[in-house]
């Protein structure tokens, strides 16, 4: 029914917003990419949004482009995944790094988002791992390869004791940063580590 909605931001929060267009009030529920990249107060933006239907209510629901809202839209049509559930999942981590952790099987990953259990991370991975389109590119070399899983490994081991997504997150910046420079693992450890003091 709708694809965007462009308006003057009203108001928002962590976990609602307004947006008013042609003299209405849109309450969305937006993903942390939408409020990362909000205008101030009184500025035009546009938001793409999917309208959730039930019985006795209409919600919602906000993404900063049409990715983000297909990938939404996959997640919820994992069995007992509704929307709130989610876009908490959108939001605890990037889009190739929740891909990622589906293709891989890597449930630890998954478990460590806010109401997925093991349960849930298996039915996540079950459900979507043939039917995830292949993995978004970044914009750099090696994810993926041997390289980045050996620092990644150095990283979430005991001895350093970073979880996998603290690890992932430093790895990606670091793997920007380089341009598609290929890195060794010591430089991209190096590298992680500098990013998350």
């Amino acid at each position: 029914m709708y694809d965007f909605i462009e308006g003057e931001l009203v108001k928002y929060d962590e976990e609602e917003l307004v947006l008013q267009s042609g003299g209405i009030g849109y309450l969305i529920m937006p993903s942390r990419a939408v409020l990362a990249d909000l205008p101030p107060r009184g500025e035009l933006t546009r938001i793409f949004v999917h309208l959730e239907v039930k019985e006795d209510d209409l919600s919602l629901y906000g993404f900063a482009d049409r990715k983000e809202r297909e990938l939404f839209r996959m997640i919820l049509s994992v069995s007992r995944i509704g929307p709130k559930t989610a876009l908490t999942i959108l939001s605890s981590m990037r889009r190739e790094e929740f891909r990622r952790a589906v293709v891989e099987e890597e449930e630890r990953v998954l478990t460590e988002i806010k109401g997925i259990g093991k349960k849930t991370a298996r039915r996540l991975i079950l459900e979507l791992k043939d039917k995830m389109p292949e993995l978004e590119a970044l914009p750099q070399a090696g994810v993926g390869d041997g390289t980045v899983k050996t620092a990644l490994r150095a990283l979430t081991s005991d001895s350093m004791g970073f979880s996998p997504r603290q690890a992932r997150e430093a790895l990606a910046r670091v793997q920007e940063e380089a341009e598609g420079e290929e890195l060794s693992v010591e430089q991209l450890v190096s590298g992680a580590l500098k990013e998350m003091s």
